[in-house]
């Protein structure tokens, strides 16, 4: 089958599932090509380790601008790109990850030599839409063929925002079960923390593009209302808004506390470190980092947002807190420090047990593969 993934940026956790479901379906047989933005925009942009992976595999990503931006002239590029790319024979089936991808597939369908289907994974709503673009967005998912997104409490907020006249269904996230790869770079950092910890001190790793919605300043608030005796030491990894990270930390007095890594591809690494992940966003879709996390066996500290209360139970799978709450953040932090080895070992069996039985490559591969046939089904065609 020839299947085309049409997405804004290789970015994140998105994007890593984006590259892990290319990869899985071009080593079944499939003939797979991936279509992503050329140009980055602030917080957004193309993980050089997922286009190392599909590159590794074989699997030709074309950048194009653009499929991010709500400029027509650029997204009409972008379905010119499809419909050269796609030859006289065609794509068979065409996998967007966010709307305005699924406006372009939807455009080009129109000139494809036979009928498409056209699923769209909806990874995470966003905190930042305007009315306009909301309802854009709910019109143009309306129109495809299948939507799935990775937890059921998105499926809760589509129906709510109006997307009732197209199936949705839930895919998890898949992450592979294998070891960590190499170190990149220097591990001055890393030594840094192992030594933290090797003297009584806790470590805390968050991982993410530093942005608003990610809402990494509550960690730094948190900080502040912890004693500084025994206020933790927090390592942010990922890209984003760094500077104005660091200034909240100077002026709240935590700066010491505090330690900014940047984009790194070993953040695994960083994890693996750390006694605890404590993620306080304020919209997700289904964090790979807290699959990470517990196929490492590393306790989670989340925000009660739905889509992580569906995936965290408090006190059982890892801990969660109010996301507009410093306190109840620094209660969370210091709950986790407070952990007996054999909590901390029970807690460990229970994630590894969960991450091994739903949230596996192969798992999220077979699930997708199923929502294609079903797609084929819906749309009254199927594979040439």
């Amino acid at each position: 089958m020839r299947i085309l993934h049409l997405t804004t940026f290789l970015q994140g956790g998105a994007g890593l599932a984006i590259a892990e479901l290319s990869v899985a379906q071009s080593r079944m047989g499939h003939d797979v090509v991936v279509i992503t933005s050329q140009t980055g925009a602030p917080g957004y942009g193309n993980y050089p380790a997922h286009l190392d992976a599909l590159a590794r595999e074989g699997v030709p990503v074309l950048t194009v601008d653009s499929s991010f931006t709500r400029v027509l002239p650029q997204n009409l590029e972008v379905v010119r790109a499809v419909v050269e790319l796609g030859g006289p024979e065609g794509f068979e089936f065409i996998h967007t990850h966010a709307a305005v991808p699924s406006l372009i597939a939807l455009i080009a369908a129109g000139r494809l030599p036979r009928r498409v289907p056209v699923l769209q994974t909806m990874h995470g709503w966003g905190i930042t839409k305007s009315a306009a673009d909301e309802r854009t967005d709910v019109a143009i998912l309306n129109l495809v063929d299948r939507v799935v997104v990775p937890a059921e409490s998105s499926a809760v907020l589509l129906r709510a925002h109006g997307v009732n006249g197209v199936p949705i269904h839930v895919v998890p996230y898949g992450i592979p079960d294998e070891p960590p790869g190499p170190a990149c770079g220097s591990d001055d950092l890393l030594a840094e923390l192992h030594r933290w910890r090797a003297e009584g001190g806790v470590v805390l790793c968050c991982v993410g593009t530093i942005c608003a919605r990610k809402n990494q300043q509550l960690v730094v608030d948190a900080l502040q209302l912890i004693e500084s005796g025994d206020r933790p030491l927090c390592v942010f990894v990922g890209d984003g808004d760094a500077e104005s990270l660091r200034a909240r930390a100077v002026a709240a007095g935590v700066e010491a506390s505090i330690r900014i890594a940047g984009y790194r591809a070993d953040a695994r690494r960083f994890l693996g470190a750390a006694d605890a992940f404590v993620l306080p966003s304020l919209s997700e879709g289904q964090p790979l980092s807290i699959l990470e996390a517990w196929r490492d066996g590393v306790p989670v500290i989340v925000s009660d947002i739905p889509e992580l209360a569906e995936l965290v139970d408090d006190g059982v799978t890892g801990f969660r807190f109010n996301p507009h709450s410093p306190r109840a953040l620094a209660s969370a932090m210091q709950a986790a420090a407070r952990m007996t080895p054999a909590a901390r070992l029970r807690l460990d069996v229970r994630v590894r047990r969960r991450f091994a039985t739903q949230f596996t490559v192969s798992q999220m591969v077979t699930r997708y593969m199923h929502e294609y046939a079903q797609a084929f089904t819906g749309a009254g065609c199927a594979p040439a």
